[in-house]
């Protein structure tokens, strides 16, 4: 943990009341044990207390011993050294962000999924669930396993159909299973940062979490602060890019449920024969593959916050139980007749216009209005310039710690050329710009600005200066607000609402003024 100015207390972080659920819930349904495992190679276990020894990985721990012969021999202290091995090559993740999770296989045959948890840009420990085997390589692991296993524990096994078992896990539950520890470490790294301020600072610049110093955004936090005293559901729209899971985690961070689980699942990335068993469970044979009762991620969720991020890509089947869920706190679990009470706050999010939808017929208009309770709009990065030199200064420190290199800061033309560019990809561009200048920059101190894309070095020509010589005031106005309404229409595929949202006026002016300077023909012709 060097370079951390706080030492962790992983014991004390094992009582929180939502590690504790998502403990239980591995161990009880996918038969795992949760482990925090640090840089040096110790560990805390957190499964929960009482459990007794079921299955043969249980018995390795539990005894500590050496297991097989010779160079073979394994025990779990050198598991645990392992795990930490692996964790201290943990790269960053594809965008550049949080780590990814590593799939560990260890002797005597055991697999393990460690997902490094990272304090200032710096990965302090890893949570690890682990004791199973892929259920498509079980001949040869089962086999590894059982040909070290103790004598007295053999022979347990062999007198009794009950006695310990080797847990095996297909695809699906350890797709379930790294999902789920995941979001786990990504609580427990919020758990680590400094506490998020109780109001609104007017002086600060951080916030739960986020980021932001100009009027939007600290009209957003505020918003934040109120919406997350209450259990109302929360739809938070929003370009791709712009942190909808941020201000999620930031309402249930600052909510009476903080304690409690955050969950979060991407309607879109999940397969839509599957997200009705991901979102409520299913029952032991309800569909192929479906070899054991298990619960969703409502339930998984209980007593905390649930994200739904882009809604508007779930299917209309999927929205009548969703909307059930929602208005009388119950679920049936797929393939299933019981009814379930489960104790969820909703939060949605969604980068398409919900309500041209609904006038589509896409999307339901009942479920509109459940989910719409109370609405955050989050500013594209491009209506918020004030933040990126913030954003960027604070993206450059962390990737230099990221990449162990030394201390760097952006030139005055880089930050100049960062703030004039529109950033379409908004935050999640920003930090992945910046990720390539802090790696091209190689040992300079100071990046400079000929070290930026293409893109953002051509910002100064799409901006040339306007000849009003001749224009009379309300002609020149005129002329300027065609011109963005235009220009706005044009970025958004001519969606009025967005556009409406982008330039900071209302749907119904927007369309009078479309119609007073006829723009509707060139949007036939776009």
């Amino acid at each position: 943990m060097a370079g951390s100015t706080r030492i962790v207390d992983w014991n004390a972080l094992s009582l929180n009341r939502g590690v504790q659920l998502v403990a239980r819930t591995l161990r009880e349904h996918l038969g795992t044990r949760l482990f925090v495992i640090t840089p040096a190679g110790e560990r805390v276990d957190i499964t929960p207390h009482g459990a007794t020894a079921e299955t043969v990985f249980d018995h390795f721990v539990e005894t500590d011993a050496r297991w097989g012969q010779g160079q073979a021999r394994a025990s779990m202290v050198q598991t645990c050294q392992s795990w930490a091995e692996r964790l201290s090559q943990a790269g960053p993740g594809e965008d550049g962000s949080s780590r990814e999770s590593l799939l560990c296989e260890t002797a005597p045959g055991f697999s393990a999924m460690v997902v490094p948890i990272e304090r200032r840009g710096q990965i302090v420990a890893g949570l690890v669930a682990a004791g199973f085997v892929p259920a498509e390589k079980a001949g040869s692991r089962v086999e590894a396993i059982r040909a070290v296993l103790p004598d007295h524990l053999r022979e347990a096994i062999a007198e009794s159909d009950n006695g310990p078992v080797i847990v095996q896990l297909p695809r699906e539950d350890r797709r379930w299973l790294n999902r789920l520890t995941e979001t786990m470490a990504r609580q427990i790294e919020e758990e680590l940062e400094e506490q998020a301020p109780s109001r609104v600072d007017e002086d600060g610049e951080r916030f739960a979490g986020m980021l932001g110093q100009s009027e939007q955004m600290r009209q957003l936090f505020r918003k934040i602060e109120k919406v997350a005293r209450t259990t109302s559901t929360v739809l938070i729209t929003g370009e791709n890019g712009t942190g909808k899971e941020l201000v999620a985690r930031a309402i249930h961070r600052l909510s009476d449920r903080r304690e409690e689980p955050f969950l979060a699942i991407n309607c879109a990335a999940i397969p839509a024969d599957l997200i009705a068993s991901e979102l409520f469970g299913h029952v032991k044979g309800a569909f192929s593959g479906a070899h054991r009762d298990r619960q969703g991620l409502f339930e998984a969720a209980s007593g905390g916050t649930l994200l739904l991020d882009e809604i508007g890509d779930m299917e209309q089947s999927l929205q009548t139980k969703l909307l059930r869920v929602l208005q009388e706190g119950t679920l049936v679990r797929v393939g299933d007749s019981e009814v379930r009470k489960v104790d969820v706050r909703v939060l949605c999010a969604t980068n398409t216009d919900l309500e041209e939808m609904v006038r589509q017929g896409k999307f339901r208009r009942d479920l509109y209005f459940r989910i719409r309770v109370i609405e955050l709009s989050i500013p594209a990065l491009r209506q918020r310039r004030a933040d990126v030199a913030l954003l960027a200064n604070h993206f450059v420190s962390a990737a230099a710690r990221r990449h162990g290199c030394s201390r760097k800061e952006l030139s005055e033309e880089c930050l100049r050329r960062l703030t004039r560019y529109d950033w379409p990809g908004n935050v999640r561009e920003l930090e992945n710009e910046i990720e390539r200048l802090v790696i091209m920059s190689g040992a300079d101190a100071v990046v400079d600005a000929n070290l930026l894309s293409p893109r953002l070095n051509k910002v100064e020509e799409r901006s040339p200066t306007m000849d009003f010589e001749g224009y009379q005031l309300p002609e020149a106005i005129e002329y300027i607000e065609r011109k963005m309404i235009l220009e706005g229409l044009q970025r958004t595929g001519w969606n009025k609402t967005q556009t409406a949202k982008d330039l900071g006026v209302s749907r119904r002016n927007l369309i009078r003024k479309v119609a007073r300077y006829e723009l509707e023909e060139e949007s036939n012709d776009a």
